[in-house]
């Protein structure tokens, strides 16, 4: 959730689920134990078997992410799918802003499992703050979706105001992304996903020095641009398998 013409970067062999140890913030996973580092990857091996399953799925631009520290990753929503595909395009672990209401019972303590965790439907709030910037600061990557909710037609809606805020008080890069397919495959209203090939674009970071001298409506313009650049390559990669 910068100001760059293009985001282009060369295709890339599909990503298999994995990862590194850590113990210290400059480590990828030191934001969380060895045994919900396992915990996570099991997870993510899971859901990359079943989204191959109902579709396949291609991430390019991995490469973008910074190896280690906290992160910021921005994307654009259209499904519920969109999580664990983010999740199956990073080696990293990720933890997931989510709102409040999807923390029931049997689903609450899932979700938090693999790093979830919540704010309120309205927004971000206080306690999301604190706890958004605590895990980038122990150097982890914290996934939003800037819009707040998944797209009701495909497309990318306007970014609500508050991403600007949280980027500056968080002070790490912001890696945008762009997801393409997952409209088709499960949108809203329908009960179920369908079998849809899938493609994920991460773009270059936006570092702090990037956005210097940038008021908060022009650094909220420039993550939505960065993310319609990702989702347009995406969306690109996507024709191109369909055509295959």
């Amino acid at each position: 959730m910068d100001v760059e013409p293009a985001v282009v970067s060369n295709p890339e062999p599909e990503l298999s689920p994995g990862g590194r140890r850590g113990g210290d913030k400059n480590k990828a996973g030191a934001d969380r134990s060895a045994a919900s580092l396992l915990w996570y990857r099991g997870i993510r091996l899971l859901m990359a078997t079943y989204t191959a399953a109902i579709g396949g799925w291609r991430a390019t631009g991995r490469r973008n992410m910074p190896a280690t520290g906290g992160v910021m990753l921005v994307s654009n929503h259209l499904s519920y799918l969109d999580v664990f595909l983010l999740g199956n395009g990073i080696e990293r672990p990720l933890n997931y802003v989510a709102r409040s209401t999807l923390f029931l019972p049997i689903l609450g303590p899932l979700i938090r499992s693999v790093g979830a965790f919540p704010i309120q439907r309205e927004g971000m709030g206080a306690s999301g703050m604190k706890e958004t910037l605590k895990r980038l600061r122990a150097g982890g990557i914290v996934t939003l979706f800037p819009e707040g909710t998944r797209s009701p037609d495909g497309e990318i809606a306007p970014l609500k105001a508050g991403i600007a805020l949280l980027v500056a008080r968080a002070g790490v890069p912001v890696v945008p992304a762009g997801i393409a397919g997952t409209f088709r495959a499960w949108p809203r209203g329908r009960l179920f996903p369908i079998p849809r090939p899938i493609r994920i674009h991460f773009g270059p970071p936006i570092y702090p020095h990037d956005l210097e001298g940038l008021d908060p409506r022009a650094v909220t313009a420039l993550i939505h641009d960065r993310i319609s650049a990702c989702v347009e390559i995406a969306r690109q990669g996507l024709d191109g398998d369909l055509e295959a």
